[in-house]
């Protein structure tokens, strides 16, 4: 039996009509079998409702931590932006001698002697035209021209004077550099800053060359590989190139696709530069100017002529002109320089 003093409840009757609850002061509360219904669904909505609210809360924290994310993220794209990058690759090359170069001439046997400008030397370029199919601009921080081999050609007649011309060329060859084997190459270099656009084709155009030509001198020939350093220190390798400079040899040079020989060259002349300029076209992959591919030819033919004498049909070119004082005129038949070339400073 139940202590009277025990809060409780218990059926006041067999058949569950009522309900009798005692409170904590003893009071006694007869509860109906509907109120105790209204009751419980009451306390269900409520407990619906406070889990609805607990819904309702996670969703909006996680709608606004997404938002904040998002809004992190866009911010740090507005700052840095979106990944950019170039792709730089060689589209084209080719060499030939043109003029356009400035310089100087002045007469060596006279010290102090007054030097006039000469603002359209001739000498070897190299033509490159670069491709960066890429979203970004790449950018040309580095230039440098690898002589493999270097030698000047024998010279067919003995002529000269006290003229020297003084070229700017890009690329200078030092002064007094020996013949170079190609077990001893030498590398010119020069830093500079030239940008290719993204999805651009662009021509970057090197000029290299003796910085004094001497009256009478022979010109030589040699081949290089250019190198250029881009985006950070990525390499692009173009080469090797045969090149083959004008000179400053009024029996003897090239104009255009055709080069003038005497007709009684020096002993040993044609044979020996034969023999330099069959080696040189022996280099794999060669890129070869036009000029050095006339001269191949040119020495064939003076070979082949039945007297030993350049044939009737194939035309002397100009006197040379390695620069705007020495008389000769342009080759028409050489390319023109396209005014929109870059050229280094």
């Amino acid at each position: 039996m139940s202590s009277p003093d025990q809060p409780g409840s218990q059926n006041i009757n067999a058949h569950g009509n009522a309900t009798q609850a005692i409170t904590q002061s003893g009071d006694i509360v007869l509860d109906s079998p509907e109120e105790i219904r209204r009751r419980a669904k009451h306390h269900r909505f409520v407990r619906i409702g406070i889990a609805l609210g607990l819904v309702v809360a996670v969703a909006v924290g996680v709608v606004v931590f997404q938002i904040e994310r998002d809004s992190q993220t866009s911010n740090d794209l507005a700052r840095s932006g979106p990944e950019l990058k170039s792709d730089l690759a060689l589209s084209q090359v080719s060499a030939y001698i043109e003029g356009g170069i400035d310089g100087e001439e002045y007469d060596a046997s006279v010290q102090n002697a007054v030097r006039r400008k000469a603002p359209n030397v001739y000498g070897p370029h190299i033509d490159i035209t670069l491709g960066n199919i890429a979203s970004g601009t790449s950018l040309v921080t580095k230039a440098s021209i690898t002589f493999n081999r270097l030698q000047p050609l024998k010279s067919c007649a003995a002529v000269g004077g006290e003229l020297v011309v003084s070229a700017n060329y890009q690329f200078k060859i030092p002064e007094g550099q020996q013949p170079v084997p190609p077990s001893k190459p030498f590398t010119l270099t020069k830093t500079i800053s030239y940008e290719v656009s993204a999805n651009k084709h662009d021509r970057l155009m090197l000029t290299v060359g003796e910085s004094k030509i001497p009256d009478g001198a022979s010109p030589w020939l040699g081949v290089v590989d250019v190198v250029l350093e881009h985006d950070g220190g990525r390499q692009l390798k173009i080469g090797p190139i045969a090149l083959v400079s004008v000179g400053s040899n009024s029996e003897f040079y090239p104009s255009g696709d055709k080069w003038k020989i005497p007709d009684k060259p020096a002993d040993g002349c044609i044979e020996e530069n034969s023999k330099l300029v069959a080696e040189v076209l022996k280099t794999p992959n060669l890129v070869v100017a036009r000029e050095v591919a006339g001269l191949e030819l040119a020495l064939r033919h003076f070979k082949d002529s039945p007297t030993g004498q350049p044939r009737e049909n194939v035309p002397s070119p100009p006197a040379p002109n390695p620069s705007a004082g020495q008389g000769g005129e342009v080759d028409p038949s050489g390319p023109a320089v396209d005014p929109g070339v870059y050229t280094l400073l």
